[in-house]
């Protein structure tokens, strides 16, 4: 059995993109993919994106066992081997920025009907819910919906086969920011599967209630 992990791409790459491959409020999926194939200056996928929580994601796959990891990018679509070759560029999912999610699977790589799953497979995804919702509308995603596990609060929730459950408290428990709370789901799932979300949800439960804050003017706060 492999895991396929699919990682969301990173902001900041390795190399500058070339003028033509900066969406723009006139760019469409068409004009896109030409400009893509007329690139000359292409770099391996895993060196491209140089984000920190990419790379620390990267590094969680690279050491274990039957993990294949793919990358999900607003501007190629679904990279499914992380050594093609491919240009740099700027685009994501914020309006005129990028394609819509509608759109995300017509980019240059395509997206999910690329993956080759073995029936005992699993596809597993902690990502940004932008790059969720371009996967829930991509035309293949029926065929790999009974293999998914993704987070109870992803937008792939309604679809998955293994739904993860995330407590609101979780990041008090992993001690970890919100920008580094999917790479943590995905090292504990890759250590402990369902079983560490379930112990987490569980510890979670254990915290004490949260303190009530409220704003309190000068003339209070001197009184008391």
């Amino acid at each position: 059995m492999t895991t396929h992990v699919l990682i969301a791409c990173s902001k900041t790459k390795s190399i500058p993109a070339s003028n033509d491959l900066i969406w723009k409020e006139k760019t469409n999926i068409k004009s896109w993919k030409k400009a893509w194939s007329n690139q000359s200056e292409l770099v391996p996928a895993h060196e491209l994106y140089n984000g920190r929580a990419f790379q620390q994601k990267l590094s969680l796959c690279r050491e274990r066992k039957q993990i294949q990891t793919h990358i999900l990018s607003a501007g190629a679509g679904l990279i499914s081997k992380i050594e093609t070759k491919v240009p740099s560029y700027e685009a994501t999912f914020l309006r005129n920025c990028g394609p819509s999610v509608t759109d995300w699977y017509q980019l240059p790589s395509g997206g999910v009907g690329k993956l080759n799953l073995n029936p005992n497979d699993v596809v597993v995804s902690f990502a940004p819910p932008q790059y969720h919702r371009a996967l829930l509308k991509d035309v293949d995603i029926e065929q790999i919906s009974r293999q998914l596990v993704v987070p109870s609060t992803s937008p792939l929730a309604s679809i998955a086969s293994s739904i993860l459950p995330i407590h609101p408290r979780a990041k008090e428990v992993l001690g970890v920011a919100d920008v580094d709370l999917n790479t943590a789901f995905l090292e504990m799932y890759l250590t402990n599967g369902v079983e560490g979300f379930e112990n987490l949800v569980s510890a979670c439960n254990d915290l004490p209630p949260i303190v009530k804050r409220r704003r309190v003017d000068d003339d209070e706060l001197l009184e008391l």
